[in-house]
């Protein structure tokens, strides 16, 4: 079985491995050849969200990013970030440590980090909280 791997943790490391029984071996075509693609970050380079038309992943310790949340998933890993969603989120996911998240509206916010606050400006979110010290109120900066 080939699987693609993706992983991100201060680099950028794009592979494909093949699984045989349970050891995990380096291979694909070209394996051997040359060493995985290994994209460092450059010190003070602004790092970019991971996002698509349906999902937004942030992922970068102490980012602070403001964007519009046109009806995606939202997924905050990040500790210490302070994040702004303008508009309408589908589900909000905070899984980091002492993240500010502030929606527009969300149709659930998810906590699972913790001392992570999450505010909403407008709606009746479904709040599913298994964090620890972790709140969500109603407010915050993000417009609706």
């Amino acid at each position: 079985m080939r699987v693609r791997l993706l992983v991100r943790s201060g680099a950028l490391l794009v592979g494909t491995v093949s699984v045989a029984g349970c050891a995990l071996v380096g291979g694909g075509e070209g394996a051997g050849d040359a060493p995985s693609p290994v994209m460092p970050r450059t010190a003070g380079s602004a790092s970019e969200p991971v996002a698509d038309e349906d999902t937004l992943v942030v992922s970068d310790d102490g980012v602070e990013l403001r964007e519009p949340c046109d009806g995606r998933e939202v997924v905050v890993t990040a500790d210490d970030a302070e994040v702004v969603l303008d508009g309408a989120c589908g589900s909000v996911r905070a899984t980091g440590r002492g993240t500010t998240v502030d929606v527009g509206s969300a149709e659930r916010i998810v906590l699972v980090g913790v001392d992570n606050v999450v505010s909403y400006a407008s709606g009746d979110p479904e709040v599913i909280n298994h964090g620890r010290g972790t709140s969500v109120v109603e407010g915050g900066a993000a417009g609706v």
